[in-house]
């Protein structure tokens, strides 16, 4: 009784200092989007293939990045769940290798643990795919193992000025970083595929649905894309997704191609990435074609 007193008193007291936390990916990112969500005209959603990809800046006045390093398509589809009930046009990443795997189990709603008793939306998530250490329904406290240090670091000392932070992140290279990027060697290169028959993994087909639902309920207009790539010698999963997207009747904009072969190096950070060069080429593209809007 004494433990778990105690620990509910650490736990709103750390609560209290999360709740100023607004900068910084493990709770900052995340508070600032709650709290300007409901004004937004224009969110991209997905993993670090998003966040350092498209400046929002470039295609809406009112528009945020809510890409996260790392994290997949249950962890973007419950903050997408967060959003209100009015028209909003919504850029959701989605890579093929992932949308395909069969060992994806939803493990990235992890990353929402600090989140769980804050955030009903949040905690039915995690509660779904059983995701929750079960200790942490006891001990709340567990809700912030990894991620005190660095939000009370950002409680004390933020990192940027949140207020003017669109949530996109572009990757800076120089001269070694291009050289890095062509002595790429071969085993790093995607040759050829494996033989193998695709399936869309389930936890990406339900949330697809998901997301779909909610969109036509709620006003979104919801398009989903794949980020370029350096290389991706293997188009069979992307052909494969894109005809799942299309049974669905989900817009889906594969452009992994994009470059073309003959891509210019300083375009890109690493095989995966592009620089911030590129990604403002790339952002241009996707406002002139996709969103409709006149380049910035």
């Amino acid at each position: 009784m004494v433990s778990y007193v105690t620990d509910k008193l650490v736990y709103f007291g750390i609560r209290q200092i999360e709740n100023g936390v607004y900068t910084g990916q493990s709770v900052g990112k995340f508070n600032q989007y709650l709290s300007i969500k409901d004004s937004l005209d224009f969110i991209v959603f997905g993993s670090s293939r998003a966040n350092h990809h498209i400046n929002p800046s470039l295609i809406s006045e009112n528009g945020y990045n809510m890409g996260m390093d790392g994290q997949k398509i249950a962890f973007s589809a419950t903050l997408f769940k967060l959003l209100p009930n009015r028209k909003q046009t919504v850029l959701f990443h989605i890579d093929p290798e992932n949308a395909v795997d069969d060992l994806y189990k939803a493990d990235d709603l992890g990353s929402l643990k600090a989140v769980y008793y804050k955030n009903e939306i949040v905690r039915n998530e995690i509660d779904k795919y059983k995701k929750l250490n079960p200790l942490q329904k006891f001990y709340w406290c567990i809700s912030f193992n990894g991620i005190l240090f660095g939000a009370i670091k950002n409680y004390l000392k933020p990192n940027y000025n949140y207020t003017t932070y669109n949530g996109y992140d572009p990757l800076h290279v120089n001269n070694s970083s291009n050289r890095n990027v062509l002595e790429l060697k071969e085993g790093e290169i995607q040759i050829e595929c494996a033989k193998r028959e695709y399936t869309l993994n389930p936890i990406y087909r339900a949330y697809l649905l998901d997301l779909k639902g909610f969109s036509e309920k709620n006003g979104k207009r919801l398009i989903f894309f794949t980020s370029p790539k350096l290389f991706d010698n293997c188009k069979e999963d992307n052909l494969f997704l894109s005809e799942e997207m299309n049974k669905m009747n989900l817009t889906y904009k594969d452009f992994g191609d994009f470059f073309g072969e003959n891509s210019d190096v300083s375009n890109w950070k690493d095989a995966t990435h592009m620089s911030e060069k590129g990604a403002i080429y790339f952002t241009n593209y996707v406002a002139r074609t996709v969103y409709g809007s006149k380049v910035k």
